[in-house]
């Protein structure tokens, strides 16, 4: 009887945890995600970066970029959504675009949101 009810369990607790497939389609658009550039210090050294919200899909979403001077959110960059995961019960959706080189320097595009909700 333990043995039918423990499995039983398990397979309550899989079926509850798929509930919501996560879907490329639950990230927010980069056209609707906001930023502001941020500087903090961290052991006596400035860190410059942005940090990024977003609403979509009747949840609130946020993420930051640190030791960056580039808003990955210009076009030039061609930001997208490339995956999605739940991690500890919470979307989490990376975004990617084009790598480019400007007086010298590489920027590499990377962009990590989590849902708050």
């Amino acid at each position: 009887m333990n043995y039918q009810f423990a499995v039983g369990m398990l397979a309550a607790c899989v079926l509850a945890g798929g509930a919501h497939a996560a879907d490329i389609k639950d990230c927010p658009a980069p056209s609707t995600i906001k930023s502001e550039a941020f500087q903090e210090t961290i052991q006596g050294n400035r860190v410059d970066g942005f940090k990024y919200t977003a609403e979509s899909g009747g949840r609130e979403w946020t993420g930051q970029t640190g030791n960056t001077k580039h808003d990955y959110l210009e076009r030039k960059y061609e930001l997208e959504a490339e995956t999605i995961n739940v991690v500890n019960g919470k979307l989490r959706c990376d975004y990617g675009g084009k790598t480019l080189i400007e007086n010298g320097e590489t920027a590499v595009p990377y962009l990590r949101l989590t849902a708050t909700q």
